[in-house]
């Protein structure tokens, strides 16, 4: 039976949209979050290698080690499925480490030594003005730019 409302069948093919390309504060926040995965990962491995080979007496302390490094490998590791899935929550949660570092930057003791106060006050600037600013940077140009609204499909 012919049904007379239903639309004509089109002869064109799927019409699939170009990808859109990565912006660089993506490819930034990729390069440094698979770096310090991986890097963690070799840590974590040495932990546990150090635990099996010394058996500590705290069992308490040891497992929660192990869970928070866990924790953090499974965190960092969804970021950076959710970011190179262009997935929201991924960005979010990009986002908010990424201003969770920022804070941390204010609360890192200065163990530098300098020889002199002009040392000591660049030290200070770079510290408290410098990096949070480029922070503050990357985290507009990764989660609120154009060209990043573009890339998660906003």
């Amino acid at each position: 039976m012919h049904n007379p409302y239903q639309t004509p069948a089109s002869s064109t093919a799927d019409i699939t949209l170009p990808t859109r390309k990565r912006p660089l504060s993506v490819w930034l926040l990729l390069l440094i979050l698979g770096a310090t995965l991986i890097f963690h990962a070799i840590g974590t491995v040495a932990f546990l290698r150090f635990i099996v080979s010394y058996q500590p007496q705290e069992h308490i302390r040891v497992v929660e080690g192990i869970a928070a490094r866990l924790g953090i490998l499974a965190l960092g590791g969804a970021i950076l499925l959710g970011v190179l899935r262009r997935r929201q929550w991924g960005r979010w949660l990009a986002v908010l480490a990424m201003g969770a570092l920022t804070v941390a930057l204010f609360f890192i003791p200065d163990t530098a030594q300098y020889a002199n106060e002009t040392q000591r006050s660049g030290g200070f600037v770079g510290r408290t003005i410098l990096s949070p600013a480029l922070m503050v940077w990357w985290i507009y140009a990764f989660g609120f730019s154009s060209k990043a609204r573009r890339y998660f499909g906003n």
